[in-house]
């Protein structure tokens, strides 16, 4: 279903999604009937009380768990057949997750862990060194890429961990600027959330 604002169907869709967890002694009710729509460009917060499956539904959302009934379009694609290393490859390609613990490597420094995820995507190294240098200079963490995680505070910690995020997004965004040149996007310009 297009948007008639601008034409765009939406990069993420779920219909009617719902995931229960089932042990021998309970069944969990983590998600019911969950419809939501998220276009290009859109910053989108899930909040709630605890236990309320905001962390079950970005399970989905990052192809890192499957719901138990409705539909799921990544890209106007259905993702519920794709076999684990598809998923893993969307998942290095196309989302970008910031983790409650930022989940940085002690051992590497800020340029190395924003890098990381680059590196196991193929990407040539001059190509991986502009959107790391682009990705930190976004974050207003540029000037410590040679530090390590320990002497960083919590906040710039963070940062980091989103500029590692963004890498994913500013290469999708890239290819679509490169097909909106060309000509196949109709001027729709993509942006880095």
């Amino acid at each position: 279903m297009a948007d008639s604002t601008n034409g765009s169907a939406p990069l993420i869709r779920l219909e009617a999604v719902s995931k229960v967890f089932f042990t021998d002694e309970v069944e969990t009710h983590a998600l019911s009937g969950i419809d939501l729509e998220i276009r290009d460009g859109e910053y989108v917060a899930i909040s709630g009380p605890s236990g309320c499956g905001k962390s079950t539904l970005l399970s989905i959302l990052g192809l890192l768990d499957t719901p138990t009934e409705g539909l799921y379009r990544l890209n106007g694609e259905s993702v519920e057949n794709l076999k684990a290393k598809q998923r893993a490859r969307i998942r290095n390609r196309q989302i970008g997750f910031i983790f409650q613990a930022f989940n940085l490597i002690g051992d590497l420094t800020v340029f190395e862990n924003v890098d990381l995820p680059l590196t196991y995507r193929g990407m040539p190294a001059s190509e991986r060194k502009k959107s790391v240098e682009e990705a930190l200079e976004r974050v207003g963490m540029a000037h410590r890429m040679k530090h390590y995680p320990s002497q960083l505070s919590g906040g710039q910690q963070q940062r980091v961990a989103v500029a590692r995020a963004l890498g994913a997004a500013r290469r999708r965004a890239d290819r679509e600027s490169r097909l909106e040149e060309r000509g196949g996007r109709d001027g729709v310009a993509a942006r880095c959330a």
